[in-house]
Parts: C-alpha cells; sequence; structure tokens
C-alpha cells in the first residue's frame, strides 16, 4: 500500500517537476528506486531556495551549540524526512549498510542543489 502511493507521488513528480529525471540520473537513481524518487520528489517540492546555507538550515542539518541551543534550532522535519530516504536509498545503493550521518545528509543536498541550478542554466540557455 506505501509503495503504491509512493509510486503515484513519482509519477505525478515525472509530470509536474521539469527535468525531474535528470536531477534523478545525476544521483544515481533508477526508475525502480521508489524510495529515493518518493524522497527526491518531497525534497524538491519543499525546498525552493539555490541556496546551500539557506537549504541547511532550513533542514536543520547543523549542530547548534551553547546553552540554549534547543531553542535556536528550527527546521522543518518533513522536510528532513525526505532527504533521509533519499539519502538513504543512496548509500545503500552504493554498498553502505548504516544510517545517514550529517555530513551524508549535506553531501546528497549539495547534489541536488547544484543539479537544479544546472538545470535551470540549460533551461535559460536554451531558450537563447
Amino acid at each position: 500500500m506505501v509503495e503504491d502511493v509512493r509510486r503515484e507521488i513519482v509519477e505525478k513528480a515525472t509530470r509536474l517537476i521539469p527535468r525531474f529525471m535528470d536531477i534523478a540520473k545525476n544521483l544515481g537513481l533508477d526508475v525502480d528506486d521508489v524510495n529515493g524518487l518518493t524522497g527526491l520528489a518531497g525534497l524538491l517540492v519543499y525546498i525552493k531556495s539555490t541556496s546551500y546555507q539557506k537549504s541547511v538550515k532550513y533542514l536543520g542539518i547543523y549542530k547548534a551549540k551553547g546553552r540554549d541551543a534547543w531553542k535556536i534550532k528550527k527546521y522543518n522535519s518533513k522536510a528532513q524526512r525526505y532527504l533521509t530516504m533519499l539519502t538513504n536509498t543512496i548509500l545503500w545503493k552504493n554498498g553502505e549498510c548504516r544510517p545517514p550521518r550529517y555530513r551524508d545528509l549535506r553531501k546528497i543536498l549539495k547534489v541536488v542543489i547544484e543539479s537544479r541550478k544546472q538545470m535551470r542554466f540549460a533551461e535559460r540557455g536554451a531558450g537563447v
């Protein structure tokens, strides 16, 4: 049942998000990686900014230090869940069977943001 819903999400994402499968191929995902594609679709929906620093802050992928750290750190847990799904799929595909660390999450986020930037530049260049 969950897999059917995720397949529907992936189908809608391929129709609505331009160059969705190109970004997925840059990450090394196939059509069969439903969990990873669902994570990518959710991440692309939630993250509107192409800035890496703003995205890291929005997702809460940093260590808040100090006495009032728990008050400072506010992030979107749904978007972080989608990033974790995507990172888990990529780690398992690379043969690493462990939970993702912050550095893994940041690395995957950086690749996604760079892919989005390249796709936007390609779209602008094609129209000229």
